[in-house]
């Protein structure tokens, strides 16, 4: 009874966020990747704990629905590194990676299908990890196997990498944490598969590890970190040659719309922009923000006019400064191309001229009337 319970702890804990994660932030279409993820692992999740603890047509049925499901996971676990990396446009070499894992599980279904019903309770009984019926099905499942967790392993573990790097350099850490719990709970989920000829406790610890992998993701996405202007700390005046520092103050406010698909189109610009920090990515054009939102440059122009009494240009680098004040803080010692690599500038000379026109000093001299 209590090994049931912990094998759908997983399955509990995608559709507790299922429901909180729509609730939360119900006028923001941007997290429909995260809910597709959970929606996808919460079926395989189901099945898998469904097919623990059945037998007979029950089992059978679990096996398909899992069968039919568990290649979805390929595209929606790439589509949720894209949303994590903010790398929302689709490269024909990754959509291969996708087509080739796909077609090869859903050639294996087939297959099994045509064997029968006979066929299908043969494949379940002799082998739980995958259902494998006649040695072209066991080609074909192996191979599907392997192309299936290389392609999603060698796509997670680049961002994972990058990720390394970029935290290393003073950018959150969200990024790097959930693509490792994104590799673990891919890790433990085919555990899970095999865990009928393991004792019952090293199978409560795969489908408890699983769980707090699916938690984890789902909170550090639904319940990210916002940084702005007003998490900041307040800007104290400094003098240069007699002159009073000009304050560098970032208006972002609410601007009053009265359509609603203008609002909803402000709360995913700010979502892109400050949650996600593409604030930092460098060379980032208004042109490429209006593709992700799906709207047109000048509609974006213009939100960003009506709202922030800013240019788009002034706003991106309204918040690189405030970032960039955060960094000196913490990396005194930091070279000034680091700084600029870090905060989303070209180069040093370009951050240095932004610093001074939006604060009035040099980042040198700002840190010093700091130290």
């Amino acid at each position: 009874m209590l090994m049931t319970v912990i094998a759908f702890i997983p399955f509990m804990t995608c559709l507790f966020w299922l429901v909180l994660n729509p609730l939360v932030h119900k006028q923001d279409k941007s997290f429909r990747t995260l809910e597709l993820l959970l929606a996808i692992t919460g079926i395989v999740s189901f099945t898998q704990a469904g097919l623990s603890c059945s037998e007979g047509k029950a089992m059978l049925s679990f096996f398909l629905i899992k069968q039919f499901f568990a290649p979805l996971l390929v595209p929606a676990a790439l589509l949720y590194v894209s949303h994590l990396t903010q790398d929302r446009k689709w490269k024909p070499f990754l959509q291969a990676w996708i087509i080739i894992p796909v077609s090869l599980l859903f050639a294996e279904s087939i297959l099994i299908m045509l064997s029968g019903t006979d066929g299908f309770i043969d494949s379940i009984n002799k082998t739980p990890a995958g259902g494998v019926y006649d040695k072209t099905v066991n080609l074909i499942h192996f191979c599907s196997f392997w192309v299936f967790y290389i392609v999603l392993a060698v796509q997670v573990l680049f961002w994972i990498i990058s990720a390394i790097i970029k935290a290393t350099k003073g950018k959150n850490h969200i990024q790097l944490y959930s693509c490792t719990a994104l590799i673990l709970a891919i890790a433990t989920l085919e555990i899970s598969v095999i865990t009928d000829g393991m004792p019952q406790w090293i199978a409560a610890i795969v489908f408890i590890i699983l769980s707090c992998t699916i938690f984890y993701i789902s909170y550090a996405e639904t319940f990210k970190c916002t940084i702005c202007s007003t998490n900041l700390p307040e800007k104290e005046a400094v003098h240069d040659n007699g002159q009073q520092h000009h304050e560098s103050v970032t208006i972002i406010a609410d601007a009053h719309q009265s359509m609603a698909d203008e609002e909803n189109l402000r709360i995913r610009f700010e979502d892109l922009i400050v949650t996600e920090q593409l604030f930092l990515k460098q060379g980032i054009r208004i042109s490429d923000i209006a593709s992700m939102l799906e709207t047109n440059r000048t509609y974006v122009s213009r939100l960003v006019n009506n709202t922030y009494n800013m240019s788009f240009s002034d706003y991106m680098n309204t918040l690189r400064i405030d970032y960039a004040e955060q960094y000196l803080m913490h990396h005194k010692d930091a070279k000034q191309s680091d700084i600029a690599e870090a905060c989303g500038f070209p180069n040093a000379s370009a951050f240095n001229n932004v610093f001074k026109k939006i604060t009035g000093v040099t980042p040198k001299i700002w840190l010093a009337t700091r130290s």
